[in-house]
């Protein structure tokens, strides 16, 4: 689908519920649990975040918003219910409020898009706009024209930004692997939170082995995992995509070994027998020294 360039786009973001977390302890609480430094976000502001295990692997991404009311919690719909279950879990007898916001759109602007009343930019990437989170049908975004949420998702994956349980999946992606530390949803100054020994130690060690990047495809990947190879090796696999008017541009899995080594060279990739090459971001350059416990 094209559109005027001028026009800017907007689209409803279907797949996003809203956690509301509010009372006198709400900033406490999820300051020691979540990854990023909520205490340094004002209110009116926005940052991605994370709930991890105590085994540092992420369990749900979000992006956090501060408002009046307290904090509001924007999270893939197929990760809310546990999510909200975890919360109420670590909870205990705080004086907090949870609530899953049944009645709250989440909208994504983009493309040129005047900002709302209420949007915030989202500070991920300066191609994602701007995000709006309010009661259903109240959006006024004059001027913009109405989008699909997969055009956004096609500049979210070639801008490099991990979202959700495809780019992260559950109990087994690592912040430092997905380069969210970059992205701003980990903060190392702040204080103890769920899985932040493990991050920690990941970063201050270099034990980083693997990074998603992105990856353009000259061809459509299948619906379900496409292996990424070299010759006939397997060296990555496919996470979210979007079709692109050239073929797909995707995110991907690989060794950070592997990598360095594509960079240097003119090796040549194909995902289910489509060319293939790294469509990495400067924001991501330069990508972390492999671990020392990966051989390549």
């Amino acid at each position: 689908m094209s559109h005027p360039d001028s026009a800017g786009l907007i689209a409803k973001d279907d797949s996003r519920r809203v956690i509301l977390v509010a009372g006198e302890e709400a900033c406490d609480f999820l300051q020691s649990i979540l990854t990023a430094n909520v205490e340094t976000l004002a209110e009116g502001g926005l940052c991605p975040g994370a709930l991890l295990t105590p085994q540092g692997r992420i369990l749900a991404d979000m992006m956090i918003q501060r408002s009046a009311e307290g904090f509001l919690l924007d999270c893939d719909a197929a990760r809310s219910d546990d999510l909200f279950t975890r919360l109420k879990r670590y909870r205990l007898r705080r004086p907090i409020t949870l609530e899953m916001m049944t009645d709250q759109e989440v909208w994504l602007g983009w493309n040129g898009a005047a900002t709302p009343t209420g949007g915030i930019t989202d500070p991920r990437h300066p191609s994602l706009g701007w995000r709006w989170i309010g009661p259903a049908g109240t959006l006024a975004a004059r001027g913009a024209t109405l989008a699909n949420t997969a055009e956004w998702h096609a500049v979210r994956i070639a801008a490099g930004v991990p979202q959700g349980p495809i780019d992260l999946q559950p109990e087994r992606a690592l912040m430092l692997e997905a380069g969210l530390d970059k992205l701003g949803a980990v903060d190392f100054e702040k204080g103890c939170y769920v899985g932040q020994e493990v991050t920690a130690r990941t970063h201050y060690r270099g034990l980083v082995k693997r990074r998603i990047v992105p990856l353009a495809i000259a061809g459509v990947p299948g619906d379900g995992d496409s292996d990424i190879c070299e010759a006939d090796k397997v060296i990555g696999r496919v996470l979210s995509h979007a079709i692109t008017g050239d073929g797909a541009i995707c995110l991907a899995t690989m060794k950070l070994s592997d990598l360095h080594r594509l960079m240097a060279g003119d090796a040549a990739l194909t995902v289910n027998g489509h060319a293939a090459g790294l469509a990495i971001p400067d924001w991501m350059l330069p990508l972390p020294a492999p671990s020392k416990t990966d051989s390549g």
